[in-house]
């Protein structure tokens, strides 16, 4: 896991016009004042911990980029995103959901801050994991996660390692540990899917699943099932599989980092009516060491 030797060296300036370059790449609105808000209330965090900028292959109507930070310092990042105006509460049980977590948990936390508009995700991190059984107890977990213990049972899952509140869409994601690249074989990963009613991608996503680090599930309030599933799988830019999707190509060739080396994670993200694909640059280097399961 991250360390916590203290900040690291991170030209803020810079970051923010790296994210207006990876606004152009993936054809997304950028707004300047928005980023500077963000930048600005993250500013004493964003050198404490890992941050990577994320995009999807979805139409480009639907399509953001966001920041992501996560770190170590027991300081929540939602009061002061609620306060700078980057995040909304409206009365959803997500609300009571994130102190219900914090309350009974010790999280460690990240943001997804979008480059066009308010902050999208809060993220709760836990060293050894929450128990499924806990989270079940929670007066605001979605319905829909606690009629998926046969899922979870037949996956193998018994913990979460993380959950991402999204507050745009008013989801959840539950992340299994992670584990280590293989561990999950493709054939586990497609019965998974199978067993949802997925659609099974061909044969080489079905390869690549196999080497996702861990895989994570999306529940709404509002709906009765497992929405998304999702394996991510870190790559050097020389292991991307960017056939998949020209913005892809685009973003692990024109990318900009603040580290030295070009590493990435893709996400093959699958759903009742098929899929897509997320991809996300490691933009300080330090996304294994952040998130290696300790032993």
């Amino acid at each position: 896991m991250m360390t916590g030797d203290g900040p690291r060296e991170l030209d803020l300036t810079r970051l923010s016009d790296d994210l207006r370059e990876y606004a152009r790449i993936a054809q997304v609105r950028f707004d300047a004042a928005v980023v500077d808000k963000a930048v600005d209330t993250l500013a004493d965090l964003l050198p404490l911990g890992w941050i990577g900028v994320r995009t999807t292959t979805l139409p480009s109507a639907r399509r953001d980029v966001n920041l992501r930070l996560c770190y170590r310092a027991p300081v929540p990042p939602v009061p002061r995103l609620r306060k700078a105006g980057l995040l909304s509460f409206t009365g959803h049980p997500i609300e009571t959901l994130l102190d219900e977590v914090a309350e009974r948990h010790e999280p460690w936390w990240g943001v997804d801050a979008s480059v066009s508009g308010p902050a999208d995700k809060i993220w709760m991190i836990f060293d050894g994991g929450i128990p499924l059984d806990n989270l079940f107890e929670l007066p605001s977990i979605p319905p829909s996660v606690r009629t998926a213990r046969p899922h979870f049972q037949s996956s193998g899952m018994d913990r979460a390692g993380l959950l991402a509140l999204d507050f745009s869409r008013h989801t959840i994601n539950v992340y299994s540990p992670v584990f280590t690249p293989g561990t999950l074989s493709a054939e586990a990963a497609a019965s998974m899917l199978t067993r949802l009613g997925f659609p099974v991608p061909e044969d080489d996503q079905q390869h690549t699943n196999g080497q996702a680090f861990d895989f994570y599930q999306t529940f709404g309030w509002d709906h009765p099932g497992l929405l998304r599933l999702c394996f991510p799988v870190r790559c050097s830019a020389q292991e991307f599989p960017v056939h998949h999707h020209p913005l892809l190509r685009d973003f692990v060739e024109q990318a900009p980092f603040a580290a030295m080396e070009r590493n990435f994670v893709f996400y093959t993200t699958h759903g009742p009516r098929g899929g897509y694909f997320k991809v996300q640059s490691d933009y300080t280097g330090n996304h294994n060491e952040t998130f290696t399961a300790e032993a």
